[in-house]
């Protein structure tokens, strides 16, 4: 089930079977921003939140903000500090606006299968959906947070 309301265990993807090409395609789209200033140059230039625990930095690249799930053109980049001093890519978010947070749609459609997990940002009045491509996450690949992030 693809809620907001699914527990830890869940998100672990235990159980659940990965859509192993989909995350494939995934990181091969978003290889060139490993390098923050490709990044930038492309779009991603918006850093909206501040750095968020057990996330990162959020970079926004406004013009893709729509209803549409597009699997090679995630909304936001995450960045984390790296051991040698610069940032690194450490995941994708996907965002997609609510227009009534009242009365939200059910989440997306995401990734094939019923492995991702879509939350409501209240905050933003969005769904979301995080994808750990560049820092393994020990809850899930598709889990919100990240442990072994400060």
């Amino acid at each position: 089930m693809k809620n907001q309301q699914m527990s830890i265990a869940q998100q672990s993807n235990a159980g659940l079977t990965l859509p192993h090409d989909e995350i494939a395609q995934l990181r091969s789209a978003v290889a060139p921003y490993h390098n923050m200033e490709t990044a930038v140059a492309e779009g991603y230039d918006t850093e909206v939140t501040g750095y968020r625990t057990q996330m990162g930095f959020h970079y926004l690249k406004g013009s893709l903000v729509d209803q549409q799930f597009e699997l090679a053109r995630p909304e936001a980049l995450l960045y984390a500090p790296s051991p040698n001093g610069g940032l690194r890519l450490v995941a994708v978010e996907y965002v997609v606006p609510i227009p009534d947070i009242n009365n939200p749609p059910a989440p997306p459609s995401g990734f094939t299968g019923d492995a991702d997990v879509w939350v409501i940002n209240t905050e933003f009045n969005m769904w979301t959906l995080h994808v750990w491509i560049g820092l393994q996450n020990p809850d899930g690949i598709f889990a919100s947070h990240n442990p072994r992030l400060p």
